[in-house]
C-alpha cells in the first residue's frame, strides 16, 4: 500500500512540475504578469537612489606617474 502511495505521490509531483513549466512558458510568450507602463515598456519593481554623493576623495583612484628604481 505504501508502494502505490509513494507511485502517486512521485506522478503527483510530476504533474505539477509539468503544469508549472507549460504555465512559465506561455507566461514567458504572452508576457502573462508583467506590468507595462503607458509607454509600453516594461516597468522596474525597484527603486533608484537620488542625490547620493560619492563617499571618496576626486583625487582618490587617479593614475600617478610612475618610475622605476633599479635596485642593482
Amino acid at each position: 500500500m505504501s508502494f502505490l502511495f509513494f507511485i502517486f505521490i512521485f506522478i503527483l509531483f510530476i504533474g505539477i512540475f509539468i503544469v508549472v513549466a507549460v504555465m512559465g512558458f506561455l507566461r514567458s510568450i504572452f508576457n502573462f504578469g508583467k506590468g507595462k507602463n503607458p509607454t509600453g515598456t516594461p516597468s522596474q519593481d525597484f527603486e533608484q537612489p537620488a542625490g547620493k554623493s560619492k563617499i571618496f576623495d576626486k583625487k582618490e583612484g587617479e593614475y600617478v606617474d610612475f618610475e622605476e628604481i633599479d635596485e642593482k
